[in-house]
């Protein structure tokens, strides 16, 4: 067997490292899992309070900023002329129908162009804001049917005119007689929206 001389120096150094791997050995798991690091963890969380505070008082020092916007904006809506001025959906129908019949007025011949019905409708799908809307029948030739949907689509409140569907009437002419245009029949929607929230509203 060979013999294993040792120095003195050699047993120092030997005893130095034994004893540092003691030492670390107890910091570990007498001191390091037991106090420094929950004191980590709590260090940690500290900064994470501290960034949400930080975020909160930005926040609340642009409060006024975004309270005189949200005023802003409903002064806008209240002063906005693209809805109905109407409070429920029965006034905003009987709105509707005079609508059309001024724009009939104002637009076309009544030997040209008449009302033959109008009425409520209330097939209407889920929408953001209210809608209103009435099925209207007329007998009307194209250039003043041209001219009264130009004129509801184009004016103040927005009103839409949908589902068209223009029907060419037959009549019988005698043999000899002037041959006269007969006028078409008209079928549409007219809608508009109140400013009141719909079913699909959040």
């Amino acid at each position: 067997m060979a013999r294993l001389d040792l120095k003195p120096k050699d047993g120092r150094l030997l005893a130095v490292v034994l004893l540092l791997i003691v030492l670390l050995g107890i910091y570990l798991f007498g001191v390091h899992w037991w106090f420094v690091s929950p004191h980590l963890e709590y260090f940690g969380q500290m900064n994470d309070l501290r960034d949400q505070q930080q975020r909160y008082s930005r926040v609340i020092a642009e409060r006024p900023a975004i309270e005189a916007k949200l005023a802003e904006v409903r002064n806008y809506e209240q002063g906005n002329q693209a809805f109905l001025s109407d409070v429920d959906a029965n006034a905003a129908s009987a709105g509707l129908i005079s609508r059309l019949r001024q724009s009939l007025t104002d637009h076309a011949d009544p030997k040209r162009c008449s009302v033959v019905s109008n009425q409520p409708y209330s097939g209407n799908e889920e929408e953001l804001y209210k809608r209103v809307a009435i099925q209207a029948r007329l007998r009307c030739d194209i250039e003043s049917l041209a001219a009264i949907v130009y004129d509801l689509e184009n004016g103040k409140p927005y009103l839409f005119v949908d589902d068209l569907m223009i029907y060419k009437q037959q009549t019988y002419v005698p043999p000899g007689a002037k041959r006269v245009a007969s006028p078409l029949d008209v079928r549409f929607n007219l809608a508009g929206y109140l400013r009141q929230p719909g079913k699909a509203a959040p």
